[in-house]
């Protein structure tokens, strides 16, 4: 093995872990709920979902924007200037959770009404604002693991991150049965598990700084407002990204509660879950990219940036077309992880196979969605990730039932993220790579 695929892989499997890990949160929630709790229990965890994962996608900008400032200043081997911007980062990040906190606790119902739960029955309704409440009461340590997570990983210590969030999530799991199951607190103990599972995952996080590994310190720092402005716009493009999931969900929330009832909203809920794994994996490739990308730019070595390149879609076109097989083959046994209601089986069943076809274009977009703006392209990225993530798939949930009928809706993904592969592959190829 060379050392260039040593390196990728080094990066790649914690950054795939981290990320996979980090969504298998709101997952267990779903299993757990769905089995110990019931149908109607699943489907109020996922209207909740859009205001979590808004909150997620949000303060990814941060980390990051900041992770690629870094690793173009640790090429250049500025690492005062390094460090500056992980302070920043870092620090925008715990003002924006504080604040996330407030309106998530403060305005739970009002958020979960706007996602669809005004058009359910009480009991979902109840449901919902209170695993919201309950979830956004740990908004703090939740952002601030991930955010961590992204800096350990780009200060040398993959494999630290990695541990930091399996942590969390080996908590989360025994937590969620314990508060589900023997204690019976239903969609608050999932959301509290999930909580204090953050809290022992950001604890694991925080001793790479305590013992002084790697070159980043958390230390006080100059408040730079061109830095600040600098971290936003490299970040922008992976905040709009991860936005595709809450845009997604609250789009397919609406439309299913307005159509279909409680039973659709369930369905999509499990199609969400799986989702959301899905991306995780395929978001982690492009991630575990980002700082080789940065410091191959920091370089200004222009062959290594593209070897890296043609590795990440080779590495995620394979992916995505190995969890597409998986899961058209075991459609019914995938869905019975998550409720063995008969009817929810049958439909969810019937919809995975198309649902999960869109994974392939998305495997490529979100690769060059993280090219782009890794090497200063950020326009080009801003454009990918927004007709992506917000602008055509919303279009194409809304439309797509007009058009051939509710039972449609489920190609809507496929047909969003296509149309943005054929724009993505135009910008790669008519963009100029140019060291700035």
């Amino acid at each position: 093995m060379n050392s260039k695929v040593k390196q990728l892989c080094s990066y790649i499997f914690p950054a795939v872990g981290s990320l996979f890990v980090t969504y298998l949160y709101n997952v267990v929630d779903g299993i757990f709920v769905g089995q110990g709790v019931g149908s109607a229990a699943l489907g109020a965890v996922n209207i909740g979902v859009p205001f979590i994962t808004f909150a997620v996608a949000i303060v990814a900008m941060f980390p990051m924007g900041g992770a690629t400032i870094i690793a173009i200043r640790m090429g250049r081997d500025d690492k005062d200037g390094a460090n500056q911007a992980f302070m920043s980062a870092l620090t925008l990040t715990i003002l924006t959770a504080a604040a996330l906190t407030i309106i998530g606790t403060v305005f739970s119902q009002q958020i979960v009404d706007l996602s669809g739960a005004r058009d359910l029955g009480d009991e979902m309704r109840r449901m919902s604002a209170d695993y919201l409440f309950y979830y956004s009461a740990f908004s703090l340590p939740m952002l601030m693991s991930s955010c961590l997570s992204v800096f350990v990983r780009n200060d040398g210590s993959p494999t630290l991150s990695f541990v930091g969030m399996c942590a969390g999530a080996v908590s989360n799991i025994f937590l969620d049965w314990l508060f589900i199951f023997p204690l019976q607190m239903g969609v608050v103990g999932a959301a509290v598990a999930s909580g204090l599972g953050q809290v022992f995952s950001l604890l694991v996080l925080l001793s790479h700084f305590i013992r002084k590994h790697g070159n980043l310190r958390i230390r006080r720092f100059t408040i730079q407002p061109a830095l600040i402005r600098k971290i936003c716009k490299r970040g922008a493009p992976e905040a709009v990204t991860q936005l595709t999931t809450p845009v997604t969900a609250l789009c397919y929330n609406l439309v299913l509660a307005a159509l279909i009832g409680g039973i659709g909203v369930s369905t999509y809920s499990v199609l969400s879950f799986i989702y959301s794994l899905a991306n995780a994996i395929l978001s982690g490739v492009a991630q575990g990219l980002q700082p080789l990308w940065g410091n191959s730019y920091g370089k200004q070595d222009t062959a290594e940036m593209h070897f890296y390149f043609r590795c990440g879609n080779v590495i995620n076109f394979s992916l995505s077309v190995l969890i597409f097989a998986i899961l058209a083959f075991f459609d019914k046994e995938a869905i019975r992880i998550f409720n063995q209601d008969r009817g929810l089986i049958i439909i969810a069943a019937k919809a995975l196979p198309v649902f999960a076809l869109s994974f392939i274009p998305m495997s490529l977009n979100l690769i060059f969605t993280s090219f782009l703006y890794s090497t200063k392209r950020t326009k080009q990225s801003d454009i990918i990730a927004i007709c992506r993530g917000v602008v055509i798939k919303g279009i194409a949930i809304f439309s797509i039932p007009i058009i051939s009928g509710s039972t449609a809706i489920w190609t809507a993904p496929l047909v969003a993220e296509t149309l943005t592969l054929i724009l993505a592959v135009f910008l790669v190829k008519n963009t100029k790579l140019v060291y700035k």
